[in-house]
């Protein structure tokens, strides 16, 4: 064979492994973490505290921090179902079943060790800021949520069982739940007045907990 056929065939088959290599670099998969931060109320008002999972592709983990009625932090480890966006975490006892949708939120229930729920809120810029805390009155139990740009996403939860949600708004240090609550922003701890317009009212306080 002439040396400039082979010079050609070898210049023809360089060509071609590099154009597989190219190939296979933009072919390849690459997962992207999703953060979520958001808080958890025990049953009947008997647990609060913060959680956190990151999510790439169908690996969770994450953390749950316990502020009451003892301190306490926990790893959480699961899966993520990429087709129905449900996740499961689970670790010390303490499982976590929820659905994400698509969007902003990922909540639902927990089980195992305690029961309650939980909301949580997408945080890939992690300013989110967790809030835990109480509400007394005509009625009492804890009052948790989280605010990330303005928007605030929690649920109270009754010592006699009711969950009740809670989704407003936060401007200029000022909270505002409409048909429910307002409060205000001080540092690390907001406070504030409830009336749910049925002739129960009270007071809520709370820190903050991530």
């Amino acid at each position: 064979m002439q040396p400039q056929r082979l010079l050609a065939l070898g210049l023809a088959g360089a060509v071609l492994l590099s154009a597989c290599s190219k190939d296979n670099g933009t072919t390849t998969p690459t997962n992207t973490t999703v953060v979520f931060l958001g808080t958890v109320n025990g049953d009947n008002g008997g647990l609060s505290g913060s959680v956190s999972f990151s999510i790439t592709g169908t690996t969770v983990t994450g953390t749950f921090t316990i502020i009451a009625p003892s301190a306490s932090s926990h790893a959480l480890t699961g899966t993520y179902n990429t087709s129905t966006k449900a996740m499961a975490a689970a670790g010390d006892g303490y499982d976590f079943a929820g659905v994400y949708d698509g969007s902003s939120r990922l909540d639902g229930g927990m089980t195992g060790a305690a029961s309650g729920t939980f909301v949580t809120v997408k945080d890939n810029g992690n300013t989110a800021v967790a809030y835990c805390g109480t509400f007394t009155g005509d009625d009492d139990g804890v009052f948790n949520f989280t605010v990330i740009s303005g928007a605030l996403h929690g649920t109270a939860t009754t010592t006699s069982g009711t969950v009740i949600a809670l989704d407003g708004t936060v401007s200029s240090g000022t909270i505002a739940i409409p048909g429910l609550a307002d409060g205000t922003v001080s540092g690390t701890n907001v406070s504030g007045t409830w009336d749910n317009g049925a002739g129960s009212s009270g007071t809520w306080t709370g820190a903050k907990c991530n």
